[in-house]
């Protein structure tokens, strides 16, 4: 049977639908993959030309699954609604139809929720037979005017069980500007994603991980591997599939959560077997020099520690992430030591409306004495439906509809989201001008001299008590021009980001 998986996500990266695509193909399906990520502005969608190609793709499909991210789910909704006149059944699935199935079910007539390997292949052989499908488990599907709700089932406890990820790519198309090409190894860039794990060990009150613990209570473990023998085979049948690919990024939740009888099996075959080098994500509370060191030493060359905050009341009491300021100190220390061989990317979060002043400047702080050289990464609050966070939002009144949360609202955009969560705008406003390379020097596009001076007291102080565009303009635009005086480049402009270089345009000659 013909079926078409198509996913809206940013990077055609999906492992995931990859691997549902090799369980169908092992039960002997013919599927076709089509990746349809675009810019990172989540409010734009797909022409009527590109809709029009995948439209000729899906034709003689018997069934098609769309798979979409919150932030992704209105192009979703664009391409269910576009190909339903082919009368396929069409099913979506993915993180959103997992959180939101609510919101999906309205758009389409099945909803896949959690891990769809098993279910698609079920569903796929009810489909091919002309069978009922409205009782299989994972599925919500409506039937007339009553929504089907089946239980989650049970997860596997090792992943070997799934066939591997399907990176046959004459079955794959991509959106490549605005046409639909057909996959080829140099859109792999030279960089795989893989990942060993599924789950994390922890539960933030902001993240899906939470909703996902609730979901599969009493349905198996969250938190499971592949085993080694598995990853380092299916690493080293890669590397010889795309010779071009010189870095493997690993997007586990944290890599180091395996014990360190498994890191050092991992360690020891990855060198010999595979040796390219390659990346991985780490939390301060499982990394410890004693792994980082075999990993550093089998080719680990980036890391990405999350820190969220600098403030142990906010991780705590707000995001419920047992993680403390002095394990971070520990964990970037031990990061440093393998200076010049790794390089170490640090994550936090801001525009949180439960921070106070005091919290964003711990935050600050905390990254001022993280040993250098590092790179910043500073990323927006998103509230996603369903989690603890974003209950206390819409209970306090901060998000009053679906544009204040993941779905509308550009993640991109700091300045929207400095404008929703309406507090410390102006400390938001440096935090984000930290973002990118951090050195001794400079912090960003910050120099280092220029950042203090923005966290004097006086400075705070009285850019916290007055609104965001008559003061901070001016701090910006001292910033700016710092950067013309000292650095005597025209790109400074174009560092800034988009709201603050509107801001400059409009009132530098004024302010």
């Amino acid at each position: 049977m013909r079926i078409i998986l198509i996913s809206t996500s940013t990077y055609p990266s999906d492992q995931g639908l990859r691997t549902i695509s090799s369980c169908l193909k092992r039960e002997g399906h013919e599927v076709k993959l089509v990746f349809m990520p675009m810019a990172e502005d989540y409010s734009l969608k797909y022409s009527e030309s590109v809709l029009g190609q995948l439209k000729e793709i899906c034709k003689g499909a018997k069934l098609i699954g769309v798979s979409a991210y919150a932030s992704t789910s209105p192009r979703a909704e664009q391409v269910i609604s576009f190909l339903k006149h082919l009368n396929a059944p069409i099913v979506w699935g993915g993180p959103h139809a997992t959180i939101s199935p609510e919101m999906c079910i309205e758009h389409c007539n099945i909803v896949c929720r959690g891990e769809g390997e098993e279910t698609m292949a079920e569903l796929a052989d009810k489909v091919d037979k002309g069978g009922d499908f409205s009782r299989i488990p994972n599925l919500w599907v409506k039937k007339g005017n009553e929504i089907i709700k089946n239980e989650i089932r049970s997860m596997p406890d090792c992943l070997d069980c799934y066939a591997p990820p399907d990176y046959d790519l004459k079955d794959h198309y991509l959106l490549e500007g605005n046409r639909l090409v057909q996959f080829q190894e140099k859109h792999l860039n030279g960089m795989v994603f893989f990942m060993t794990t599924r789950g994390c060990p922890n539960a933030c009150a902001y993240c899906s991980n939470h909703l996902y613990r609730q979901l599969y209570h009493g349905h198996g473990r969250l938190l499971r591997s592949y085993t080694i023998d598995y990853v380092i085979q299916e690493l080293k049948r890669l590397k010889t599939m795309f010779p071009s690919v010189g870095v493997f990024d690993i997007r586990d939740e944290t890599f180091f959560a395996r014990p360190l009888e498994e890191i050092k099996e991992f360690a020891e075959r990855y060198a010999k077997e595979v040796g390219i080098r390659w990346k991985c994500l780490a939390d301060p509370t499982t990394m410890s020099e004693e792994k980082l060191k075999l990993l550093v030493d089998a080719g680990l060359t980036d890391i990405i520690i999350g820190i969220q905050s600098g403030s142990d009341r906010l991780n705590f009491e707000v995001y419920k992430r047992f993680i403390k300021r002095d394990q971070v100190l520990k964990a970037a220390k031990t990061a440093n030591k393998f200076k010049g061989k790794l390089a170490v990317m640090y994550d936090v979060i801001t525009t949180n409306p439960y921070e106070t002043p005091e919290d964003v400047l711990e935050t600050i702080n905390l990254l001022r004495e993280i040993p250098k050289p590092y790179f910043l990464s500073v990323n927006n609050l998103v509230f996603f439906l369903g989690t603890p966070l974003y209950e206390k939002a819409v209970a306090d009144g901060i998000i009053k509809s679906k544009k204040d949360s993941a779905f509308d609202l550009n993640y991109w955009d700091r300045w929207k989201h400095i404008k929703l969560k309406k507090k410390n705008a102006y400390l938001n406003l440096v935090l984000n001008l930290m973002r990118g390379p951090v050195t001794e020097k400079r912090y960003g596009i910050l120099p280092a001299a220029v950042l203090n001076n923005l966290l004097k007291k006086k400075s705070v102080d009285f850019n916290l008590r007055h609104t965001l565009p008559t003061y901070s303009v001016g701090q910006v635009v001292q910033i700016a021009d710092y950067f013309r005086e000292h650095v005597a480049k025209p790109v400074y402009r174009n560092m800034l980001p988009t709201s603050v270089k509107v801001w400059y345009d409009k009132v530098r000659y004024r302010v």
